[in-house]
């Protein structure tokens, strides 16, 4: 489980920095349709593997979890304070990340489209930089149980 766990994590973390660093700036260096159409193009081409790598991590994590004892009652102190944090900050950029997919990039995409002036880039940047935060901060405090458990 801990292996399909960290290939998931692999797969979240990898593609987020390439899209991050490698596409999106690509992309951006488009104008008008072209652009819209690249970016529709990544996100539909990131989604389903993006969003099965994080539904593989939410369920390994939470199996991991069970194995170091979070539900019978077996962890540590510290185990159980880093597990709350690490859990509350998966449920952030899972928020984050729906909003950023399924809320701000298409609707960013339709007024790129319908030469609109593009009043959600500034929230999807920033929505889209914090969730990279998250993505690199979760993986250290699995490393982090991972040790402790």
């Amino acid at each position: 489980m801990a292996a399909l766990h960290v290939l998931a994590a692999a797969v979240w973390v990898g593609g987020t920095v390439t899209l991050v660093f490698i596409a999106v700036p690509m992309a951006r260096q488009l104008e008008g349709e072209q652009r819209a159409r690249a970016l529709r193009r990544l996100g539909s081409g990131w989604r389903p593997l993006g969003w099965s790598a994080m539904a593989l991590l939410v369920g390994s994590g939470l199996v991991l979890a069970g194995n170091d004892g979070v539900f019978s009652g077996d962890a540590s102190a510290e185990f159980y304070a880093i597990f709350a944090v690490k859990v509350s900050l998966v449920a952030v950029l899972v928020a984050g990340a729906l909003v950023h997919d399924f809320v701000l990039g298409p609707g960013l995409a339709r007024q790129i489209r319908d030469g609109r002036p593009q009043t959600l880039r500034r929230p999807l940047v920033i929505v889209g930089w914090l969730n990279f935060a998250l993505t690199l901060t979760v993986p250290v405090l699995g490393t982090v149980l991972a040790h402790l458990g």
